[in-house]
């Protein structure tokens, strides 16, 4: 019998890293703005505003409350109704990052050339390290990955 369950101590040790795995998932504000809050009600302290395309990561869920993450790892609270998970988003998390008409540093800037840090895109297509992104404005551009966050899911396991 100890022999049985020395066979199976790895796999028992696997299924409870499992059941202890946290998760978050991305979301995309859906609204033109939306009040981020310091806890998961109406009446609390807006903590900040938001616009439309806004990624943020939600962590947490208490009824029609999600806890999120934003690029600076600051934590706040949003109602669901102002965050879709079906948009992707990404936001400029350089200082300033170059816009262009096409994907790679040989295309032409658009006429608006750049974006600060903290301008949100709706995500629209890829080519290999270029995206394709749409601002609030319904205005397209080609950034570069690496000069954006997006709120990708993780699973992260707690052991």
């Amino acid at each position: 019998m100890k022999s049985m369950f020395l066979l199976f101590k790895p796999l028992l040790l696997f299924i409870a890293l499992l059941v202890t795995a946290a998760s978050s998932f991305a979301l995309c504000v859906d609204a033109e703005q939306a009040n981020l809050r310091s806890k998961p009600s109406s009446k609390a302290e807006v903590v900040w505003t938001v616009g439309r395309f806004m990624p943020l990561r939600g962590i947490k869920q208490e009824g029609s409350w999600i806890q999120v993450i934003d690029l600076e790892g600051a934590k706040a609270w949003i109602h669901d109704s102002l965050v879709s998970d079906s948009i992707d988003c990404a936001v400029v998390k350089v200082s300033k990052a170059q816009l262009r008409k096409g994907p790679g540093a040989k295309h032409p800037p658009t006429p608006l050339s750049f974006a600060h840090k903290y301008m949100p895109f709706k995500k629209l297509d890829r080519d290999g390290a270029w995206l394709y992104l749409e601002d609030d404005y319904g205005y397209r551009h080609w950034v570069i990955e690496n000069n954006l966050w997006e709120p990708l899911a993780y699973a992260q396991l707690n052991y």
